[in-house]
């Protein structure tokens, strides 16, 4: 275009040519109306300009946002992905958005369910950024808009096998018998066969197996939890994710250490005066004398009292019919009483002082009565009077036997009859323990109907040489105490509470033996056996939680045996949260037993084959094992 020509001379000069054509003085007459049809031309011309470039710049800004955006969304979906917390990921979004020139103010971050129906989680960026107007403010008083662009980028949670068969040469997972198992957050992976006939359901969202055959599913038994599309169905091999772990081989080898201690030995004393206190005094009387305490009676009274800071040495002591015996019950806990028979307590009741106890002939109890020993240290030999056919070192056939908190050495075992209560050290966290097994191998043997309590522990280990054992409609609470070391198989048939901490178990752990009923709970324990684990018959409700720190954290129940694990014949009820873990063992449910209701209870299961008959079900709502990593994040909008 020449210099100073107007770029719309063109249009002026055939409009002229036009009015020539029309004939004379139509130019004239019109020129005031193509005046102003030439203005709005060149207005309208003008405001198209003005649009085009106005628009122009919102696209650029547009684009530019929406790079900011998924950068934004990318780097905060990745920093939540990987610290879980909505703080971290507000900062890595609004960090990314500032590297391309938005400001805190512009960019909005949260965490909001992901556009693609998956159900997963997604960060959402949104970037508001501010357009001037340079041209299109000639004709409107705007000088300038808003655009705005969105993001959203999905966190998908890895998806670590919760339910795990290893062995590659096995049966896999087999369902059969409107049985089912619901893992809807983790993987279920199998390295051999995977069968779900008809009438039987698995629900996952990712399912591995590694045998030649595919998953056997003929009645779409193999199912997507509610909100994902399908199951991703892969054949891989899966290693066993706690093959390395140091915590479970410590734990594994602590097994040959506890299967090698001996049960403690009974204390050694010498001889003493064998004392009976009934409805004749005199002889009692001096006899004490002889041994440096004094009596008295007010029938059917016995009062015993001796001097503080001594030790004084007595046989055998027993109690008439309806006699009540108060033994140094106000005496010093710096006294210390030894005995080279037993103590037996037929009659009311009989109360014993604090101080230091060394009984050769063990405790019996009986006839209804009521005994009571006061805060001290324990060493109690194997009885000389039969206990139900057998011999122990703590007999309790009476109606109630309590120990004070004190330091417990046991070397007979520990029985407590059918209706009896049996507290030793209760309330306090000032106990040890260590006990041997009587004459029949039991270490702990709780009858019919009984209710035996074992204080707790602050330090040490709680240590039973011999079986662990009760009836059915007894009650046992174990000791709280950082280590359980249990050489002997551990059998309940009543209901029993598991203090904290960890149980090595030399032996099968039987739950319901001998067809007793009962329900156990514990928090913060972790089962370790050298056996089998079982829940049988009727017994119900196993409540189990492994420890949320320390070694063995995460690890509930574990046996490096082939005895694997059953839950059968209606052991239903059940929760375990944790860890299961039986690399080589089989892991059975059958007759409508159950293991986990699906509802916040994370069962981390492992086994050499998972097997499912007769309606039993398996449910869990982990999302992997514990320190497994990622997740992958997509920008899905």
């Amino acid at each position: 275009m020449e210099p100073g020509r107007s770029p719309f001379g063109g249009g002026i000069i055939r409009l002229r040519r036009l009015a020539q054509r029309l004939g004379p003085g139509v130019l004239p007459q019109s020129r005031s109306s193509i005046a102003l049809v030439g203005a709005a031309v060149i207005a309208a011309l003008v405001g198209l300009a003005a649009l085009g470039v106005d628009l122009g710049n919102s696209y650029v800004a547009r684009v530019s946002g929406q790079r900011a955006a998924d950068s934004a969304a990318y780097a905060g979906a990745l920093a939540y992905s990987a610290s879980g917390s909505t703080t971290t990921m507000q900062s890595a979004a609004s960090n990314l958005a500032a590297l391309n020139g938005y400001s805190e103010e512009a960019t909005k971050t949260a965490l909001v369910p992901s556009p693609s129906g998956s159900g997963n989680s997604a960060v959402q960026v949104t970037i508001t950024a501010t357009v001037p107007m340079y041209l299109a403010e000639v004709f409107q008083s705007q000088k300038n808009h808003t655009v705005q662009a969105t993001s959203y980028a999905e966190v998908r949670a890895a998806a670590a096998a919760c339910i795990i068969a290893l062995q590659a040469n096995g049966s896999g997972i087999t369902l059969s018998g409107g049985t089912s198992v619901t893992a809807n957050s983790c993987t279920i992976a199998s390295n051999n066969t995977v069968s779900v006939p008809c009438g039987t359901t698995m629900t996952t969202k990712v399912l591995n197996y590694n045998s030649a055959a595919v998953p056997s599913a003929p009645c779409g038994g193999i199912r997507p939890p509610s909100g994902t599309a399908s199951v991703t169905i892969s054949k891989k091999s899966t290693s066993d994710p706690l093959a390395s772990n140091a915590a479970v081989a410590g734990a594994f080898t602590h097994l040959a250490v506890v299967a090698a201690e001996t049960a403690p030995a009974g204390p050694t004393v010498s001889a003493g005066t064998s004392i009976t206190f009934g409805y004749s005094t005199s002889t009692p009387i001096s006899q004490l004398a002889a041994i440096g305490c004094t009596g008295s009676f007010a029938s059917p009274i016995w009062t015993v009292s001796c001097p503080p800071g001594g030790t004084y040495k007595f046989g055998g002591i027993s109690l008439g019919g309806g006699i009540t015996l108060n033994f140094a019950t106000s005496g010093s806990a710096s006294n210390i009483y030894t005995f080279s028979g037993a103590i037996n307590v037929s009659g009311t009741a009989a109360h014993f002082g604090p101080g230091t106890y060394k009984v050769a002939g063990g405790i019996i109890t009986g006839g209804g009565s009521t005994t009571t020993f006061g805060v001290g240290s324990y060493q109690i030999g194997t009885g000389t009077i039969s206990c139900s056919g057998s011999y122990y070192s703590i007999c309790n056939t009476g109606s109630s036997l309590t120990f004070g908190a004190s330091s417990f050495t046991i070397a007979g075992g520990v029985y407590n009859n059918g209706g009896a209560t049996l507290s030793l050290g209760a309330g306090s966290s000032a106990n040890s323990f260590t006990i041997g097994a009587g004459s029949a191998g039991y270490a702990i043997n709780g009858g019919g109907g009984s209710i035996t309590t074992f204080g707790d522990m602050t330090t040490g280990t709680f240590q039973a040489v011999g079986k662990v054992s009760t009836a059915g409609g007894s009650t046992i609470a174990l000791s709280a105490a950082p280590a359980h070391d249990i050489n002997g198989p551990f059998s309940l048939a009543g209901s029993a509470t598991l203090g904290a901490g960890t149980y090595t178990v030399v032996g099968n752990v039987a739950l319901g033996a001998s067809g007793g009923g009962g329900s156990m709970t514990g928090a913060g324990v972790s089962v370790i056996t050298s056996g089998s684990f079982s829940v049988a018959a009727g017994y119900s409700n196993v409540t189990l939680t492994a420890p949320t720190s320390g070694t063995m954290q995460n690890l509930v129940v574990a046996g490096n045996t082939a005895g694997g694990a059953t839950f059968a014949e209606g052991a239903s009820g059940n929760s375990l949260s944790g860890l299961f873990y039986f690399p080589i063992g089989p892991v059975s449910l059958s007759g409508a037993a159950n293991v986990g209701n699906g509802s916040g209870q994370c069962l981390q299961l492992i086994g050499s084959t998972i097997t499912l008959v007769g309606g039993s079900t398996l449910a869990t709502t982990c999302a992997g094992f514990a320190g497994s990593t990622g997740g992958s994040v997509v920008l899905v909008q």
